[in-house]
Parts: C-alpha cells; sequence; structure tokens
C-alpha cells in the first residue's frame, strides 16, 4: 500500500510539473449540451403504503445553456464561475397513472385523479477553484463548485381523492425556490487558435432540495413532497474565447 501511494504520488508530482508553465490565459465560453438527472431527483416511483417516497422527482433528460469562465490569477490557478439553465422536463402519462394508483392506495380511497402541469425549469449559479492542467494546446480543468439553484417551476401536481362519492382535493405546487447547491465538473479545453477554442466538460450539480408547499393537506397520508432534492449530471461542448 505504501509503495502504491510513493507511485501515485510521483506520478501526480510529475504531470504537475509536466502541466506547469507560464500564466495560464482567462477565458470565456458559451455552451449547450445535454442534462440527465440523477439520483432521487430521476426516479419514477410512487413507494410503497407507508413508506412513500416523498423524494422521487420524475425529472427527465433535457437541455442546458449557458456561460462559464475562469479568471486566472496565479499561473494555473483560477476563480471559475458557471451560469446555466436548464429543463428537465415534465410529468408524462405513465407518471400521472403511478400517482394515481399511490394515492387511491395510499389513502384507501375508491379513486384518485391526478392531473400536472408545468415543467421543471431552474437556472444555476455556481462558482469555485479550478486548477488546469496544460499539454500544448490541450486544457485540462478540475473545479470545484458552489453557489445556488434558482427554481422558475417544477410540474404542478391536482390530485382529486373520490371515496363514497364524495371529492378531496389537494395540490402539490410549482415551485420558484431557493436552495444551495454545489458541485465539480472535469473539462477538456483545445485551443483552435490563440483567441478561439473548443470545450468539451462534464458537470455534476447538487442540493438538498427546493420547498415545494401544498394546499388542502389536512394529514401527512399518501406521498406528501414539501422538500425536492435536485441533481443534474450535464455534459456539454463550447466555444472558448480567450481574454
Amino acid at each position: 500500500m505504501k509503495k502504491q501511494l510513493i507511485i501515485i504520488s510521483t506520478a501526480f508530482i510529475s504531470l504537475l510539473s509536466l502541466s506547469a508553465s507560464a500564466q495560464v490565459k482567462s477565458y470565456l465560453s458559451i455552451f449547450g449540451g445535454i442534462s440527465n438527472p440523477t439520483g432521487e431527483f430521476k426516479k419514477a416511483d410512487y413507494g410503497e403504503i407507508y413508506h412513500e417516497n416523498n423524494k422521487a422527482g420524475y425529472a427527465k433528460n433535457g437541455f442546458t445553456i449557458g456561460l462559464d469562465g475562469a479568471y486566472y490569477f496565479y499561473k494555473n490557478w483560477a476563480v471559475a464561475g458557471t451560469i446555466s439553465y436548464q429543463d428537465q422536463g415534465q410529468l408524462n402519462s405513465s407518471d400521472v397513472q403511478n400517482l394515481s394508483a399511490g394515492y387511491t392506495d395510499g389513502f384507501g380511497v375508491d379513486q384518485s385523479a391526478v392531473t400536472s402541469n408545468k415543467r421543471y425549469k431552474n437556472l444555476n449559479v455556481l462558482v469555485g477553484p479550478q486548477y488546469t492542467f496544460v499539454f500544448n494546446k490541450l486544457y485540462v480543468d478540475l473545479r470545484a463548485n458552489a453557489g445556488i439553484i434558482k427554481s422558475f417551476s417544477t410540474p404542478e401536481i391536482d390530485v382529486v381523492l373520490t371515496d363514497d362519492d364524495k371529492d378531496y382535493p389537494f395540490t402539490q405546487h410549482s415551485s420558484t425556490a431557493t436552495a444551495f447547491a454545489y458541485g465539480g465538473s472535469v473539462g477538456l479545453r483545445y485551443s483552435l487558435t490563440k483567441c478561439i477554442g473548443l470545450a468539451l466538460k462534464e458537470n455534476y450539480i447538487t442540493s438538498d432540495g427546493i420547498k415545494i408547499d401544498n394546499d388542502n393537506r389536512n394529514n401527512t397520508a399518501g406521498r406528501f413532497v414539501t422538500k425536492q432534492p435536485i441533481s443534474e449530471l450535464q455534459t456539454t461542448l463550447g466555444l472558448t474565447f480567450t481574454l
């Protein structure tokens, strides 16, 4: 084990020495790509009765667009930031049927009718330190991020429980809340000219969750969402401009 640590440490130091160069130039980029939900955010199951999955987001694969950049203050070290907009879709017919069956069982009623509108749309604003390995025209960027997720909307879910010919409606509202977020990214940049390049990046963002409001809920029976965790794995391609 000690020998392996020495080998890894030596390789890392060699990599740092190989990539160390003059001051790396700051840059700005525009990008677009795909945003895939992960973890609880991606799950689409109601859960078992009395053990409902209140964190399942039913989110879908979507797109992301945004701006990215880094200011290098000392050689390979930079302060970097990203502003991105994401769309993670809306509930489909299978999701609605899944929720309807779950509410029927959870509340022990004759039937449940579920309808949904609006989509997952949010804005990420993240900043953090970045270190760049330089290999001629190829740059490898490692970054840690922290910031906020601002929700513009989430799926709004209207439920009507019917039992003994009486209706009991309630609503899970669309959220416009803001929450703390963090993550990290690995990026590859390639210089086409002195000023323009291409950037390929894998970016992960996660948040404990945004606040969700509910109406006409007199108890916590069935699925009861008050906080929706959000996590996204994004693959983007961008055009960079050296500053």
